[in-house]
């Protein structure tokens, strides 16, 4: 049996969907066996890399097409999962160092791991070259995100990026909104302005024990389309277990995202999302789990375990 089951959700005409082989492929080079298992909207085309053993191996699972919003179709792939271990995550997300698994579960311990250091390679996967992503290797000191790839396969610093504090007065909590930066807007002049300012850890990676995934319901299914199911979970797993902040525990942890437009961003879907997040928020952790719990609708009907 796997040690970690990987969850990818693939909907829509999402250009993640063209990394999906690369990273699959990365997370299967990891030392500690994993299995991939990708939950999609309807049959849409995806491409995945090939089984190494009974350990390592991607599982393609076929949600409705109708099952278009990432945490729906994370818990269909979790309901699938054969591991004690989940690693919550996107078709656009590679892990850097075959390490990468065996150090999350060192830094989780018995709890869980969230928000590793994240590098963002403009260009997407094309940007790769001949390279493998799981190989890439860092060239650098100091803090920076946004990254070229050179020919030999290292990853250096594009300059003009700068780091800061967003609202430090109002939620200092380092799990949930932490430090963010400013890039150079060269890098992505066709996103609106407030989309220039961009994390620099993966928001959504959370590494978390099956059970306690299931003990808190899962992602909550009234969100539509791109946002803010990601910081729902997490409000709900810190409210029953110890989170790990990955980039201040351990910066060196880190994975890589290709770039890509973001064609959600100002949607009439993402602000109704940030409404409902608001409004749970509002009613408290333990309400969100038992508001979930009812209203579950992964196969099956119930919550696994429950």
């Amino acid at each position: 049996m796997p040690d970690v089951s990987v969850i990818i959700p693939a909907y829509g005409e999402h250009d993640s969907r063209h990394s999906l082989a690369a990273v699959t492929s990365a997370w299967l080079a990891q030392e500690v066996p994993c299995e991939v298992v990708v939950a999609t909207a309807g049959e849409i085309p995806v491409s995945v890399a090939d089984d190494i053993d009974s350990d390592r191996r991607v599982r393609v699972v076929r949600a409705a097409p109708g099952a278009t919003a990432p945490g729906l179709l994370r818990n269909i792939a979790a309901s699938q999962a054969h591991s004690p271990w989940l690693y919550l995550s996107d078709a656009d997300i590679a892990p850097l160092g075959r390490d990468y698994l065996d150090r999350a579960l060192r830094l989780a311990g018995s709890g869980a791991l969230a928000q590793p250091w994240m590098y963002r390679l403009p260009g997407g996967v094309q940007a790769l070259a001949s390279h493998a992503a799981v190989d890439a290797r860092l060239q650098g000191t100091g803090s920076f995100c946004f990254v070229a790839m050179r020919p030999d396969g290292r990853l250096r610093p594009i300059k003009g990026e700068r780091f800061v504090w967003r609202d430090p007065g109002r939620d200092e909590d380092p799990v949930k909104r932490p430090m963010v930066l400013a890039p150079n807007t060269t890098l992505d002049p066709g996103n609106l302005e407030r989309h220039q300012w961009r994390a620099p850890y993966h928001w959504g990676g959370l590494l978390v024990e099956t059970r306690t995934f299931w003990a808190v319901a899962g992602y909550c299914e009234q969100y539509s389309g791109w946002g803010r199911e990601d910081d729902d979970l997490l409000t709900k797993v810190t409210a029953r277990s110890r989170v790990v902040c990955g980039w201040r525990a351990e910066p060196s942890l880190c994975c890589l995202h290709f770039e890509h437009s973001l064609p959600y961003a100002g949607s009439a879907a993402e602000r109704a999302n940030d409404s409902r997040y608001v409004e749970r928020l509002m009613a408290g952790a333990e309400a969100m789990i038992e508001a979930d719990r009812a209203a579950h609708t992964t196969p099956g009907g119930q919550i696994p375990g429950s």
